[in-house]
This record gives C-alpha cells, sequence and structure tokens, in this order.
C-alpha cells in the first residue's frame, strides 16, 4: 500500500524519536518504541530502518501524538487561539477562532488523526 500524503516523513519520525529520547533515554525510547537500543541508535544515526522497524516507529509516533494532543487542556487551547486572534475586533475574533477550531477539527477527520477533546469544549463557549 502506497504512504498517505499525511503520513510522518522518516526524518520527522527519526526527529521525533531523538526528540523522546533527549527527554527520557535511549533505552527508555527504544522500550516505548518496541525497538532494541542498538537499533534506535543506529536509526538516530541515520540508518534506513527496516520495513518491520518503520511499521514501530510510525505506531509510536501516532500513539505519542495523539497522547500529546489529549494532554491540552481546553483552556489551554483557547488561550492559543485567543493569542492568535488577539489582533481582530471581538466579534472577527469570536468567528475566526469558530472557523479555526473548524479547521482543526476537519483536517483531523480528513486525516484519520483522533479529534482532541478540547475542540467540542472550546467550540461550546463561543457558540454560547
Amino acid at each position: 500500500m502506497p504512504p498517505r500524503k499525511d503520513d510522518a516523513s522518516v526524518e520527522t519520525l527519526r526527529e521525533a524519536a531523538r526528540t523522546f529520547m533527549d527527554a527520557t533515554s535511549l533505552r527508555q525510547a527504544a522500550r516505548d518504541i518496541g525497538m532494541s537500543p542498538t537499533g534506535l541508535r543506529g536509526f538516530l544515526d541515520g540508518a534506513a530502518p527496516y520495513v518491520k522497524t518503520e511499521r514501530k516507529l510510525r505506531a509510536w509516533y501516532l500513539r505519542e501524538a495523539q497522547r500529546q494532543v489529549q494532554a491540552v487542556s481546553p483552556e489551554a487551547a483557547n488561550n492559543a487561539l485567543r493569542l492568535l486572534v488577539g489582533h481582530f475586533a471581538p466579534a472577527y475574533a469570536r468567528e475566526t477562532t469558530l472557523e479555526l477550531v473548524d479547521v482543526l477539527e476537519r483536517r483531523c477527520i480528513d486525516s484519520q488523526t483522533p479529534v482532541p477533546a478540547w475542540i467540542a469544549e472550546v467550540r461550546s463557549w463561543y457558540t454560547e
């Protein structure tokens, strides 16, 4: 099956694994990804991953992305959105915020990515 156009590239996977390893350790990162520390070190050093290893990296990347997205609180998401639309007059800021929330939800659905729980709550704050 050809890769979807929204799949992470091998370089994106490598950078995400490197960032995760830097925040934890080589052994912890390898354990969470499901590969050996030696295999992870080789991948981080630029080796092309085997097909099975790439599948593990992609599965880990999606799990980690979902965990990070779900960790965003509605308040934090709302603050970020308010920062982005803060230069608009209040009526336009509200409308723009709702449009941004709609776009984010649509992109999640289109890319078969879980919709963050904060989307519904933030939307409700602007539609009540």
